[in-house]
């Protein structure tokens, strides 16, 4: 077993050295303090790891869903084929992040808090799009902006 063996969600491995942690002071008395801050420290790792991986995969499909909309922007239909499309995308977007919202919080405030934040960030995303475009396209991506937003009150 290696070390990045450990952030792996391995049951067996994780109850093993559970097993250990408890039975091994039993033994060494003098080992107490030294693996009591050992477990502390990894319990703060795995909870600082599982923040960056929930910051990363929230960026990911806020980007995934920028470059959707870029693509519909950029194809050459009728403006109310666009923002249907776009529409489509956001709604894609907003059932992605609720089920990711849930799938990372049991409680329902940071779940509640976590989605807000992924809807926060795509509409950052939008904004700055916005600069970029035409007029018309700008209509666009407002008009999915406040379609968003309704989302979130």
């Amino acid at each position: 077993m290696q070390i990045e063996d450990l952030a792996k969600s391995n049951l067996i491995a994780i109850a093993g050295l559970g097993l250990l942690a408890v039975a091994l002071p039993e033994f060494v008395p003098s080992l107490r303090p030294a693996l009591k801050s050992a477990l502390k420290i990894g319990i703060s790792l795995v909870a600082e790891s599982q923040g960056e991986a929930e910051v990363e995969l929230m960026q990911a499909l806020v980007s995934a869903t920028l470059k959707a909309i870029d693509a519909e922007l950029s194809k050459p239909a009728e403006e109310d084929e666009r923002r249907e499309a776009v529409k489509h995308h956001i709604r894609k977007f907003q059932h992605r992040a609720k089920n990711r919202a849930a799938r990372w919080n049991s409680d329902e405030h940071k779940c509640h808090h976590s989605y807000r934040r992924q809807i926060a960030r795509l509409q950052s995303g939008l904004v700055e799009r916005k600069q970029h475009v035409g007029p018309r396209r700008q209509q666009i991506i407002d008009e999915a902006s406040i379609f968003l937003a309704q989302e979130i009150g």
